[in-house]
């Protein structure tokens, strides 16, 4: 029959249908649902087929909700070879809701599992995810030498010897808790052995200190394939999704516009011996725009931060081509490359304080190693120098932080690196690293942005800012400059309010402030500061550094309950009026 024939018939099929024929025919409709299938749930095999096809049945159909029955799903490394490090990409998907139904995903390998790009309104929903990779070993230190120790593994995290080892830390094994002061170690493994049963040689190539009887934490991967990660995608976000062990972050926002994470828990998972959820950060956002909103969230056990936003990388101009156009590059030699018309502030490094900015008007990637070369669409200042940097000042996104709780991880509760932030009514317990800081850097990292318009009000920090990580305070609002040195006169940072909150416990400051320029301290409280200074100004609960329109009032500080290296309750160095009520 002639596809002609086939069409005709299918004319008069039409034509003769009854009411009730059309009805039937409705109700058949698509419902714009797709339901995972060829997918035993519990079965222990590879399930990584079935949500493929189910993911593309989605596209091709444009259904809005990929739903799971409910049970245990299992996805394996190299199972979609034509993606490298990442299982499921979606790219170019509208308006899709990934509901789990209450499932658990659990990931066999080293592998990262949806990356989603060019992408807007994608939602995950009502999910568990999990790694078996081994990640992480956890043991027991049972002998020392001048470059090796000796770590009996308990026997849920089964080792060969041979083990890659990118970062180690000892912890106290009644508490569980990183050791105040201890050992912080990355990239200083030769090799490990296996010496006995379950029993792990580690080889240093520089000598720590390590003692026998601590818990020793061997993060075989830091920075590994993450769990979501949303590139150049907008109006996305996760909900009622926890996380229990990820080798690398727990969710990335990169170059977005509009992310929200409500509910989203990364946390050790019960009943194990796991001591650290997510090798490095439970979130991290970097030039994105829009409004990031994250509430009522539980980020327990990280490696690293809890929530890293910032503007992007500073760019350190190399060359200076002609009177617009500059060959930049990062520090690290990362890419970070601008978008036509957004708008770059130039900064000297001395300072880190803008003195002119400049629309791009192109950018590419020169020749080199990541070397980026940028054409303004006016003539660049006459103050332009080698070393300045460029930070991306259109991609600051407003922050909205309430009700998240952060406790029992390595480094900082959260960086804010952008503009405009509110951050209230949030929990931070056993930090080693400073609970909130407000910052940027040309140190390593050389994140930005110097901030404006931040107010951090109504939280509680306990015990934090004690051990790896840690800096001038717990509350913090500050920037590093080469070799950690601080801002020489304000401007960094701008209308900073730091209002009502409570601190108790720190190794050095309780609050701390550096080169900002409009600065409010107000009702705060702090308690236990100054436990064991590590630098001078931490022998004050509060110290301000060469800032400007200051002003601290109502903050309550007790002499006789801070630490045993408290000598002041307000240290106020380099000028800039202040009031202060205690």
């Amino acid at each position: 029959m002639s596809l002609a024939s086939l069409s005709l018939m299918l004319v008069f099929a039409l034509a003769a249908s009854t009411p009730a024929d059309a009805a039937k025919h409705k109700a058949a409709a698509p419902t714009g649902e797709v339901r995972l299938s060829g997918a035993k749930a519990g079965d222990g095999k590879d399930d990584t087929a079935a949500l493929l096809q189910a993911l593309d049945k989605c596209k091709q159909t444009g259904a809005k909700r990929l739903v799971f029955p409910k049970g245990r799903y299992d996805f394996f490394a190299g199972s979609n070879p034509g993606n490298a490090g990442t299982l499921f990409i979606l790219d170019g998907i509208r308006g899709l809701t990934i509901d789990g139904g209450g499932s658990e995903l659990t990931f066999h390998g080293m592998t990262g599992a949806f990356y989603i790009a060019n992408s807007q309104g994608v939602r995950f929903v009502n999910m568990t995810l999990d790694w078996d990779a081994g990640a992480q070993s956890v043991g027991t230190v049972v002998a020392t030498a001048e470059k090796s120790f000796d770590v009996r593994v308990l026997d849920e995290f089964p080792v060969k010897g041979g083990e890659p080892v990118e970062a180690f830390m000892d912890f106290d094994p009644k508490t569980r808790l990183p050791m105040k002061g201890g050992v912080d170690s990355y990239y200083n493994t030769e090799s490990t052995e296996l010496i006995a049963p379950q029993t792990l040689r580690v080889k240093v190539r520089n000598p720590v200190e390590m003692k026998v009887g601590v818990l020793a934490v061997l993060r075989h991967k830091v920075y590994g394939p993450s769990a979501f990660v949303f590139d150049r995608s907008r109006d996305c976000g996760i909900s009622d999704v926890t996380i229990y062990g990820v080798p690398g972050m727990g969710c990335i926002g990169n170059v977005c516009m509009n992310m929200t994470l409500e509910r989203f828990r990364v946390r050790l998972k019960p009943r194990t011996s796991r001591l650290v959820s997510a090798s490095a950060d439970a979130t991290h956002f970097g030039g994105c725009k829009g409004t990031i909103s994250i509430r009522d969230c539980l980020f327990e056990g990280m490696g690293d931060d809890a929530v890293n936003i910032k503007s992007g990388l500073y760019l350190s101009v190399r060359e200076k081509v002609d009177d617009r156009t500059v060959l930049c590059q990062h520090n690290l030699k990362m890419a970070n490359l601008p978008d036509p018309g957004d708008r770059m502030e130039m900064s000297h490094v001395e300072d880190l304080i803008p003195y002119a900015s400049g629309e791009v008007e192109s950018a590419e990637m020169a020749e080199g190693e990541n070397v980026h070369r940028v054409r303004f669409k006016s003539a660049l200042p006459a103050d332009l120098k080698v070393g300045d940097v460029l930070g991306n000042a259109s991609r600051v996104p407003s922050v909205r932080i309430s009700k998240v709780s952060v406790r029992n991880n390595r480094a900082r509760g959260f960086l804010i690196q952008t503009r405009d932030a509110i951050i209230e009514n949030c929990k931070f317990e056993n930090c080693t690293g400073g609970g909130v800081w407000v910052m940027t850097e040309v140190v390593h990292f050389f994140e930005s942005i110097g901030t404006r318009d931040v107010v951090v009000r109504n939280n509680t920090f306990k015990n934090c800012n004690y051990g790896a990580a840690r800096g001038e305070g717990v509350l913090s609002a500050f920037a590093y400059l080469k070799d950690f040195a601080m801002p020489p006169r304000p401007g960094v940072h701008r209308n900073i309010v730091f209002e009502n909150n409570t601190i108790d416990g720190s190794a050095n400051c309780g609050i701390f402030a550096a080169g900002v320029e409009g600065l409010r301290i107000a009702g705060n409280t702090i308690r236990n500061a100054c436990q064991s200074p590590t630098k001078p100004e931490g022998s004050a609960a509060m110290c301000i550094m060469n800032s400007s329109g200051v002003a601290a009032v109502n903050n309550r500080i007790d002499a006789s309950k801070q630490g045993p290296g408290f000598r002041e309750a307000v240290r106020n160095i380099g000028g800039g009026k202040s009031v202060t009520n205690q």
